[in-house]
């Protein structure tokens, strides 16, 4: 059964079991199979994810003296992108084979940290169960509040709640502060507010994101920053005969429409209205989604990317043609 939890001290460990753990000093393969190995006294070696996989499959075997397995991660492995997948798969599929199994079988218990949780729906979205809600409501946000946001390793963010952006079907408009903290600093609420910002979002739900744990309200303030700064774009896809065009508006104020995009608008903030976990993911992976975000990576993406955003043969200095590749 996978859980996610916010600190290593909710976990109840049921007795006689083997628990191990594993966080991000485990860099590859090898490692990772090994710490899990010693861990449980595997009477054998397995040498690559194969070899793990099948020794999962057979636990109930030769683990005849304990009542489960429990894999806490304290972090998650710090491995490469496909051995990142292919780990998480082999968890998430024997997961779900050791619940079904009706032959009696010691318990296989994976907790993760719920900070985690983006980095594990990058590898595989969709895939791990959603978090139990700490509490039974989500509590009321307030144009003002300031959310406290864990990161990995060890670190925090903060964000603050400064409009409802009537013209984003009334998306609540957030600030995402740049700097970050380790986890037990408490920075002054003046200190927060008049950092940089990092990027704004438009969202719903803030009290859900306290009652899944994803953020917890920190303080208040009355400092909203400059409103006129949070600027956003939207593109809109005629998808074949249809008309194509951009969509631009600062916040809760009225929408601008472009059939070429105004190069000032180039970095303004995509306006998508977009649910709590995506923007967790985009602090923690830098982009909005898994895949590639042309429109908001613009200086670091590929050449033949930016061909696209700025069209065949109309390159200028003072607009971006909205142009997408086929199947994009």
């Amino acid at each position: 059964m996978i859980h996610f939890v916010n600190s290593i001290e909710e976990i109840s460990i049921p007795p006689l079991s083997r628990v191990v753990y594993l966080d991000d000093s485990l860099c590859t393969e090898r490692e990772v199979i090994d710490t899990i190995e010693v861990a449980i006294e595997a009477p054998y070696e397995k040498d690559n994810w194969d070899g793990f996989n099948d020794a999962i499959v057979e636990w109930d075997c030769w683990l005849k003296d304990v009542s489960g397995v429990v894999l806490i991660h304290k972090s998650l492995p710090s491995l490469n992108a496909w051995d990142m997948n292919i780990y998480l798969e082999i968890l998430s599929d024997n997961s779900a084979l050791w619940e079904k199994s009706e032959i009696p079988h010691p318990e296989f218990h994976i907790y993760f940290m719920l900070a985690d949780k983006a980095r594990i729906d990058f590898f595989l979205p969709g895939v791990f169960p959603e978090p139990k809600p700490a509490r039974k409501r989500a509590p009321a946000t307030h144009i003002g509040d300031i959310f406290e946001i864990p990161i990995p390793d060890n670190r925090k963010r903060y964000m603050q709640f400064v409009v409802v952006d009537s013209s984003c079907l009334g998306a609540w408009g957030v600030r995402v502060f740049k700097k970050e903290y380790a986890l037990e600093e408490k920075p002054s609420i003046d200190d927060i507010v008049n950092d940089k910002v990092d990027f704004y979002y438009n969202t719903r739900a803030l009290g859900h994101g306290v009652l899944y744990g994803l953020w917890s309200r920190y303080g208040k303030s009355a400092n909203l920053g400059n409103l006129n700064d949070m600027v956003f774009r939207s593109y809109i896809d005629g998808l074949g005969d249809g008309p194509s065009y951009w969509t631009v508006w600062k916040a809760a104020q009225p929408i601008q429409y472009y059939r070429i995009l105004p190069r000032k608008y180039l970095y303004a903030a995509e306006g998508v209205l977009c649910p709590p976990f995506h923007l967790i993911e985009r602090i923690v992976t830098g982009r909005g989604n898994r895949f590639t975000n042309m429109y908001d990576d613009y200086d670091t993406a590929p050449f033949i990317e930016k061909l696209h955003i700025r069209g065949f043969g109309r390159i200028s200095d003072k607009y971006i043609v909205p142009k997408r590749p086929k199947n994009s």
